[in-house]
């Protein structure tokens, strides 16, 4: 064995995508995991992930889903890990360990982990990687009266009334796995993109990727809820970070694994999950 590490680049797609679907989830077929690499969100700056080749052969992967976003005044390039794999006749020899920290050697990127097993959490914290958020809140529908809100979910209209960077938002996520909805109020717009799916005891959870106005959705979350949520057993539900308070009338909810990043740029309240693995793939939020 002489393994080495390196950059990925677009000739080694189907080599990666073949290792992913033979190893990691053979659920997933290569088709699927090509998703990972069509986005056109990074700009300028590409990052496919890293690889580790023993001769001719990938051997292990770990995936990025980068994207230049404006923040404020400034574009910001996020780093979203995705797959992490290494067949298990090269495990122990610190390319694990070596992957990560060359992963996470840019100064200017901001670096985001939104789904991780519990037995990688010590290592992240070696590493240097800061805790994003450990639980979540969830709302449910209480039936209670409200006024002042409207909620738009068909994806034509709310581009005809969104502003032009909620547009560029829905438009870059048109046809994955986020529902839009948009929020208005007489003053006021939040884009949200939601990941609905069941899980635990067969709940619905509507989970917010990403909300465009934090404090519209801080202050209007139960009504959100109320008008947004079906009948029977489902919730809305945030990462505590995206709310600017404790959550008022929101449940907390601990997260099977913390999230993770690494910025010396943006704060964890500008950091969200969408531009991610989650919407590529289809996955479930954990």
């Amino acid at each position: 064995m002489n393994p080495t590490l390196r950059r990925a680049t677009p000739r080694d797609i189907d080599a990666i995508c073949r290792l992913l679907a033979t190893h990691m989830n053979p659920d997933f077929p290569p088709e699927r995991w090509r998703a990972l690499f069509s986005p056109g969100w990074c700009g300028r700056k590409p990052d496919f992930g890293l690889v580790v080749e023993d001769g001719d052969e990938i051997v292990g992967f770990h995936g990025h889903v980068c994207s230049s976003r404006p923040l404020g005044l400034k574009r910001e390039r996020f780093v979203n890990f995705s797959s992490w794999y290494l067949k298990k006749e090269y495990r122990g020899q610190g390319l694990g360990r070596a992957m990560v920290e060359m992963a996470t050697d840019d100064p200017d990127s901001t670096y985001v982990v939104c789904s991780l097993s519990p037995k990688r959490v010590d290592l992240f914290k070696r590493l240097g990687m800061d805790v994003l958020d450990t639980e979540r809140l969830v709302w449910r529908n209480d039936g209670k009266s409200f006024d002042n809100l409207e909620i738009f979910t068909d994806p034509a209209e709310i581009a005809r009334l969104a502003s032009p960077p909620d547009a560029l938002v829905l438009e870059h996520h048109a046809g994955l796995a986020a529902a839009p909805v948009l929020v208005s109020t007489r003053c006021c717009l939040c884009l949200l993109l939601l990941s609905v799916a069941k899980k635990g005891n067969d709940v619905l959870y509507y989970d917010v990727l990403y909300r465009s106005n934090p404090a519209l959705f801080t202050e209007r979350a139960p009504d959100i809820a109320r008008a947004l949520l079906p009948d029977g057993d489902c919730v809305l539900a945030a990462d505590r970070r995206f709310v600017l308070d404790n959550g008022p009338g929101a449940t907390p909810e601990p997260l099977p694994s913390p999230r993770f990043y690494k910025s010396s740029r943006v704060l964890p309240g500008d950091i969200d999950l969408a531009y991610s693995e989650i919407v590529l793939l289809g996955l479930k939020l954990d």
